[in-house]
């Protein structure tokens, strides 16, 4: 039997007619290893600090059997006590599902919990409730439901619309558990308090809570909203949506006819042509065919929703007239691709040369590997800092000079940030230019340095060293060239999908200069194959019987989370496989960095 989850709600709410691809098992773009995302940011952290707040709570299991769980919880509900609470207990009304993160039935009703590890901000809370009366809605008139939160507070209604049929006329009351992201915590070690396990042989892996209740009971960390007025406000809305999707699932699977549009640009089911059965070519049509493709216009959206809705498919089928009228901030980028789709020939602006002559040897050109961590390790810290654990640098010390490459990652679950940048600075020293793809390296350098600070460690002048090697591009002094910025101000191929990702800009080059791909394996002693790209060079490793690669950023913060917080953190065979991944991809990286710098070079005067 078809049902409709909490998942597939939020799924369908983004387009209806996702819901049949998913129903139908088509492939996506999703990462579908329920470990690693579970492991992701360390968010598992959050759920089991909030269960504390909930002594006694019973937990259910995460069986397949919907019936079999909703069965349970229903009899758990049903027990002559005065308070029942339950952890992941299932909620089966017809075909509506959800599994609630915490269920408490009480004398006055039922009180549920959606437990998000999300931050939150007390005081925009508290402004917000000023104007508008809620915490979630928008400061703009007509003060909605704001964007970021409607989401979330959708999921809770759905639940809470399952449970009011289950139990007509008994009170419920709705609320969120999120993350106050200004509190400073009190307590050393809080990571420490996790422990990930495997059960039923292995295929099955849980979070438990080994710490001390009472410590995160004090923490203040998680804090609970009611939620019932904004609950109320959006039922019908929600109600009606779940309808519609219960509909298209019974009495047989049906799709709901698409609405083309902007959104189609990033949907998970967007994949190659040559994946069958394929949701964004039956959606498309023969519509999907032009390339590069009308939702690789780079910005714009009133103008792409124009487009779409007048049948334009291809970037190359836009008339200048229509550009005329659009004279917004991206009109003459726009104007670019356009033209260069249609030549099918990249665009270098005459000042990228100036740009790139700006470097001064040594060139070390750097990636850092960092995410938010949901809980930080030392007091005084907020949750979700940042912890940096990777990064890869190649170095070129003069023209004609061979690249050295040299890298450092972290093993160790304790606060990586300190230890990161002194063997940063080790490698890059008070001379040369640092060449990076994006202002995100930057931000982690000076974040380092004021956590530096704030613990009142004796690096000062390791903290002094990372502020000033993290000064903007333009001030006095400032070492770092970010090449992303040069790439949207500078330099276009109709070859990028409408991205300036270096994975993007790099695959375009790769296609149509040969020297890159010859130059890439006298780097690399690996021949590049002109159709797949060198982040298809990235080869996969088994590790528990399941091949995992790591070639995005995401994957590399679940890679490192496996390594480091993931149930066979002690294994070193395992350790040593996500080791290897991450430290594969982050080399990629900034060869990849080296690659379209001399590609460049070799385009402009910049000699």
């Amino acid at each position: 039997m078809h049902t409709l989850s909490k998942s597939d709600f939020k799924l369908a709410r983004t387009c209806a007619t996702k819901l049949y691809y998913r129903e139908r098992h088509y492939a996506d773009d999703q990462e579908h290893d329920p470990y690693l995302q579970m492991l992701a940011e360390g968010g598992y952290m959050i759920e089991l600090l909030a269960r504390q707040l909930f002594p006694g709570g019973v937990t259910l299991g995460h069986g397949h059997d919907a019936a079999a769980g909703a069965a349970e919880t229903l009899a758990l509900l049903a027990q002559e006590k005065l308070v029942v609470t339950l952890f992941e207990g299932t909620l089966l009304a017809g075909r509506r599902l959800a599994r609630v993160d915490i269920l408490r039935k009480g004398p006055e009703g039922f009180d549920l919990y959606e437990v998000k590890s999300k931050g939150f901000d007390p005081e925009d809370a508290e402004k917000r409730r000023a104007r508008t009366g809620s915490a979630f809605k928008s400061l703009k008139k007509p003060h909605g439901i704001a964007s970021e939160w409607r989401e979330h507070l959708e999921d809770v209604t759905y639940q809470v619309t399952i449970l009011r049929e289950l139990f007509p006329g008994v009170a419920v009351r709705a609320h969120l558990i999120l993350v106050d992201e200004t509190r400073e915590v009190e307590f050393d070690g809080m990571p420490d308090w996790f422990r990930i396990v495997r059960e039923d042989e292995g295929r099955v892996s849980t979070a438990q809570f080994v710490g001390d209740p009472e410590l995160a009971r004090r923490s203040g960390i998680t804090v609970g909203i009611d939620v019932s007025a904004e609950v109320a406000e959006l039922e019908p809305e929600v109600r009606a949506a779940s309808d519609l999707f219960v509909s298209s699932l019974e009495p047989t699977l049906t799709k709901i006819p698409p609405q083309l549009g902007g959104r189609c640009r990033n949907c998970e089911f967007r994949l190659a042509p040559e994946v069958v059965p394929n949701g964004f070519l039956e959606c498309w049509g023969a519509r999907a065919a032009a390339d590069p493709h009308v939702l690789e216009l780079y910005q714009g959206r009133d103008l792409l929703e124009e487009l779409i809705r007048d049948g334009v498919d291809g970037i190359a089928e836009i008339g200048e007239d229509r550009l005329a009228s659009h004279s917004g901030a991206y009109a003459e980028r726009q104007r670019i691709h356009v033209r260069h789709a249609r030549s099918g020939e990249e665009w270098i602006d005459e000042a990228l040369g100036p740009s790139l002559a700006r470097a001064e040897w040594p060139l070390h050109f750097i990636d850092f590997e960092a995410a938010g961590l949901a809980l930080p390790h030392h007091r005084g810290m907020r949750p979700y800092g940042r912890i940096a654990w990777q990064w890869s640098c190649h170095t070129m010390t003069g023209p004609g000079a061979p690249l050295e490459h040299t890298e450092y990652i972290n093993l160790d679950p304790a606060w990586p940030n300190a230890r990161f940048a002194t063997s940063l600075r080790e490698r890059l020293g008070d001379r040369g230019t640092i060449l990076v793809w994006s202002a995100f390296e930057a931000g982690i350098l000076r974040t380092i340095a004021d956590e530096l600070t704030l613990l009142g460690t004796s690096e000062h002048a390791l903290a002094d060293w990372l502020r000033a090697t993290a000064l903007p591009p333009d001030a006095p002094g400032a070492r770092i060239i970010d090449l992303l910025d040069l790439c949207r101000e500078h330099y276009y191929h109709p070859r990028m999908g409408g991205s300036y990702s270096i994975k993007a800009v790099l695959d375009a080059i790769w296609r149509s200069a040969p020297e890159v791909r010859a130059r890439f394996a006298e780097l690399t002693g690996t021949e590049g194959n002109a159709d797949l790209g060198p982040y298809a060079a990235l080869p996969p490793l088994l590790i528990n019987g399941v091949p995992q690669t790591v070639a995005e950023g995401t994957g590399a913060v679940r890679a490192y989370f496996a390594m480091v917080y993931g149930a066979e953190r002690d294994d070193p065979a395992v350790s040593a496989a996500w080791r290897k991944l991450l430290l594969d991809y982050c080399r990629l990286d900034t060869l990849a960095m080296v690659l379209i710098w001399e590609h460049w070079r070799s385009r402009t005067r910049a000699h």
